[in-house]
């Protein structure tokens, strides 16, 4: 892509042609070009779905109708992008989400005795007791025989925040945060006094840089 003064970057590229074909996959995908007038499922609509399904995944929106892309941002859109399209700027916003890309580092996990690879963005929250963490990814909790201390070091310390002795969070998955409690996908854990300041900063800095 781009000539030789450019930084080549592999991409894997899959092309879905219906709303519905992409949510089935969009598990697995790290940016998404996404036309806001798609039939049946349009653009906004499955953009609001990728947003809970997978919310480190970022969205380039496409439309050769500027007025539309102010729906975009319901959906936080990363970049957009006009029809006809123009290479040039598709380079660009793939250039952008190569800078911010977060969480792809892979961490081997077990789940009923059985050894797997997970993306550590997948996962939503971690919880530890007595040396064993247990990760929650998608509703199904996987084990890794560590302690909170040494997986801190191994995880993505752009996305994932100690917020209490037992609980590590993915910023990725926080749906919401008021008062000293963080919602992640639907479960709401208690920030610890000493914690608070140190998750509202990279709560607020994540916002800012990588969302």
């Amino acid at each position: 892509m781009g000539n030789s003064r450019k930084k080549k970057q592999a991409w894997q590229i899959e092309v879905f042609t219906s709303g519905e074909a992409l949510i089935e996959a969009v598990k697995e995908l790290d940016v998404i070009f996404l036309d806001i007038e798609m039939p049946e499922l349009d653009g906004i609509e499955t953009g609001r779905m990728i947003r809970k399904m997978n919310p480190c995944c970022k969205i380039i929106m496409a439309t050769g109708k500027v007025e539309r892309f102010k729906e975009a941002f319901h959906i936080q859109a990363f970049r957009f992008i006009t029809k006809p399209f123009d290479m040039e700027e598709i380079e660009e916003a793939l250039q952008a989400v190569e800078n911010v890309t977060i969480g792809n580092t892979m961490l081997e996990v077990s789940y009923h005795r059985s050894s797997y690879e997970v993306k550590q963005r997948q996962i939503r929250y971690i919880q530890a007791f007595n040396g064993i963490a247990e990760l929650t990814i998608d509703n199904v909790v996987m084990r890794k025989e560590i302690s909170l201390e040494e997986l801190e070091q191994l995880l993505d310390k752009r996305i994932f925040v100690r917020i209490h002795r037992q609980f590590i969070v993915n910023l990725c998955w926080v749906d919401s945060y008021k008062n000293g409690v963080v919602s992640v996908g639907g479960e709401k854990i208690k920030i610890s006094r000493r914690r608070k300041k140190d998750f509202e900063e990279k709560y607020v800095y994540y916002d800012i840089h990588y969302r």
